[in-house]
């Protein structure tokens, strides 16, 4: 009972609403990235084919690191989706966008793609063990390789990529807002490392 009763208290200072009567429940998504500038975009056709979540981190809820093996969900606040799908629709609207590996076969598309990507989230989470400076934390590992008469082909990167954001404020929007950073940093520096393969 008394565990319960710390982390319930615990969500409430996160959330910002301890002074709140009634405790709201808030679900989050990633926002739409800004149009970004394709020229000299790829004439390849891309498919996002996979998107994995650690079973640390799969829970609707978000997760909260407070100890080398702590970990907490926040009964008030959550994503609007499973994590892999506010994940992966994050990724397909970024890579439609910047054309950075070319034109997007979405998931019910007819086009073949000649080019795959598989993502790996292994962390995504906040980091609340230094309570004056809690982070957002995202982990994501790559696979990007060619796809050839429906088989998969040669492995153009396989990298992992870890991104760690401040928190402007100690709140559950706050944090959704360091993911939306750290997905950003991330899918940029997938992008510059797929350019350098091209070459």
């Amino acid at each position: 009972m008394r565990i319960a009763l710390s982390i319930m208290l615990a969500a409430a200072c996160l959330c910002g609403c301890g002074s709140n009567p009634v405790w709201k429940r808030q679900t989050f998504a990633f926002s739409a990235p800004a149009d970004q500038p394709a020229n000299g975009a790829p004439t390849n056709v891309v498919a996002l084919k996979r998107v994995s979540i650690s079973p640390l981190f799969q829970s609707q809820s978000f997760t909260y690191r407070v100890g080398e093996s702590a970990y907490e969900h926040d009964p008030y606040a959550s994503f609007l989706v499973s994590p892999e799908r506010a994940v992966a629709e994050a990724m397909r609207t970024w890579m439609r966008r910047s054309r950075a590996f070319g034109s997007l076969a979405e998931p019910a598309s007819e086009l073949i793609p000649n080019v795959v990507v598989e993502a790996t989230v292994d962390q995504l989470c906040g980091d609340f063990r230094q309570s004056s400076h809690p982070e957002g934390i995202m982990e994501i590992h790559f696979v990007v390789y060619e796809a050839r008469d429906g088989s998969s082909g040669r492995v153009l990167l396989d990298k992992t990529y870890l991104n760690k954001s401040a928190l402007a404020q100690k709140t559950s929007a706050a944090l959704m807002a360091a993911w939306e950073t750290d997905l950003r940093e991330i899918m940029e520096s997938l992008k510059l490392d797929y350019s350098i393969t091209l070459h």
